[in-house]
């Protein structure tokens, strides 16, 4: 979610350059140690993101954090925006909740609109799911707009992909056929789920 500055030609492994201690709040019940694979390095537009040093089948799970007050720090986007955090900061999980960055990998997760994971929330925590075969060495990315309902936050696109939105804008605002792709791929907030099927119209 937060895109840093590009260090040049400075690959940075969660063992080697970040410790565990660092990246993570120690009093915090998050399991990720197993995810040694995960490193953050320089992106040819977007700063830093989130790359893996091995494949991931389709289907898996490239990162889950288990944390019970995974939730506790949210608050309202006037809150956050009056603390110094910029959209591109900030992660909704409620019509007016979000979370200020986690200290966790997500946090250099960066947006695109070929993304190649996706994510599903839980009150205690997130997975990260591939959304097809990622090969070794490739950025971890999902599309920001299927966790993004607010009419006042949006985002210049830099991801280059073919099919480059330009801005990243609120999943109802989305062509009727990609938000219909990532709602059967369950991948979308689940209070955005609730707001879309209740607005849907009746057959």
């Amino acid at each position: 979610m937060v895109s840093g500055i590009p260090l040049k030609g400075e690959v940075m492994h969660i063992n080697q350059h970040f410790t565990l201690r660092r990246l993570f709040n120690e009093n915090k019940k998050a399991r990720v140690a197993q995810y040694i694979y995960l490193y953050v390095a320089p992106t040819a537009h977007s700063g830093l993101g989130l790359f893996t040093a091995r494949a991931v089948p389709a289907n898996g799970i490239v990162l889950d954090v288990q944390d019970e007050d995974y939730l506790a720090g949210a608050r309202s986007y006037a809150e956050l925006i009056a603390r110094g955090f910029t959209d591109g900061d900030i992660f909704q999980v409620g019509p007016d909740l979000f979370l200020p960055p986690y200290g966790q990998l997500d946090d250099f997760t960066n947006h695109s609109c070929e993304p190649n994971c996706g994510l599903r929330v839980y009150p205690s925590g997130f997975d990260m799911i591939a959304l097809r075969e990622i090969a070794a060495g490739e950025e971890l990315t999902y599309d920001y707009s299927t966790h993004l309902e607010n009419p006042e936050e949006t985002m210049v696109c830099r991801c280059g992909t073919g099919s480059c939105r330009g801005i990243v804008r609120s999943f109802s605002q989305l062509p009727a056929a990609v938000r219909e792709k990532y709602l059967d791929l369950g991948i979308v907030a689940k209070f955005i789920v609730e707001n879309h099927t209740h607005n849907r119209p009746c057959p």
